[in-house]
């Protein structure tokens, strides 16, 4: 009796899970559900941690953890460099230059997360 009422459960969890994963593609976000029966390592594991395998390679490969050059672009202009091109792009750093208030600008950002402000020259 124990084992059918074991077998049911476990049918019904497959049901639901399938269910799951055909609702509409439309859904918000990474959602995630983890369900286990059983104890030790000799029960059922159901379980999805709502990773997308774009987002695991860009973590493994630190894509995220660097300036990109249009993200700078885009922070100079935020911060009135008009006509702001990258001149320089290295390791340590990202050169973006352009004009404010009708002078020449440049502005370094360092390649790190985020693209901190290292130096303004020629205000």
């Amino acid at each position: 009796m124990k084992t059918a009422i074991r077998n049911a459960f476990a049918a019904l969890i497959v049901a639901t899970a399938g269910l799951a994963a055909t609702a509409p593609a439309a859904t918000a976000g990474d959602v995630g559900f983890s369900l286990s029966i059983g104890g030790g390592g000799g029960g059922i594991v159901i379980g999805n941690q709502g990773h997308r395998g774009w987002d695991r390679f860009e973590r493994h490969r630190g894509y995220r953890d660097v300036c990109q050059p249009h993200r700078a672009v885009q922070k100079a202009r935020h911060m009135g460099v008009r006509r702001a091109d990258v001149v320089r792009a290295g390791r340590g750093r990202v050169v973006v230059a352009g004009f404010k208030h009708h002078r020449p600008v440049r502005v370094v950002f360092a390649n790190e997360r985020r693209c901190p402000v290292i130096a303004v020259r020629g205000r």
